[in-house]
């Protein structure tokens, strides 16, 4: 499968730069989705993706065999 981000995903996830733990931990989990787009873990709602990864989010969806990197966003705990 082939990943892209759109511009907007590609700026939500420079906002959290300073964290690079995080962002490693993003990265891998978007690089292992090329092997499993659904993974166990990840939620849809119609044709969004979500998967948590930490403190963050990503929003994708899958066409065919690309898979579009939509928003990464960092979740509040309650």
């Amino acid at each position: 499968m082939t990943i892209r981000w759109t511009p907007w995903a590609a700026a939500s996830a420079r906002r959290y730069r300073h964290d690079q733990d995080g962002m490693r931990a993003i990265g891998a989990a978007i690089t292992a989705l090329a092997d499993d787009p659904y993974p166990a873990a990840e939620f849809h709602w119609g044709r969004y993706h979500r998967l948590r990864v930490g403190r963050y989010r990503i929003m994708y969806m899958i066409y065919g065999d690309m898979i579009t990197i939509e928003h990464v966003d960092h979740v509040t705990e309650d």
